[in-house]
């Protein structure tokens, strides 16, 4: 399953969750430490101390900002016919203003 490193205040990792809905790919969120260098088994599985970062089920890690990582995603996973109602039932939401 593909795992997110991530904090549910980081309006980053709200992009990233969303994308992942919106592609109805299957994912557990990993919440993180607020202080950076606390994560230190997020560096050791990802390479990085900064969210949100990705591991895909076949190991590959990808991270950076949130827009890399939703180009990534896009470039390896086709988007299903649904995405476009996760997209409009967010923009309808209060939490779209934020992520969107």
């Amino acid at each position: 399953m593909i795992q997110v490193f991530q904090a549910e205040w980081c309006p980053f990792s709200a992009q990233v969750r969303e994308r992942l809905n919106e592609l109805d790919l299957p994912f557990v969120a990993l919440p993180v430490p607020v202080a950076r260098e606390e994560r230190t088994v997020m560096e050791e599985r990802t390479g990085t101390r900064a969210i949100p970062a990705v591991i895909l089920e076949d190991g590959t890690v990808l991270a950076g900002d949130a827009s890399e990582i939703i180009a990534q995603l896009d470039e390896r996973f086709p988007e299903p016919p649904g995405a476009e109602q996760h997209r409009e039932a967010l923009a309808e939401h209060p939490l779209g203003r934020i992520i969107g």
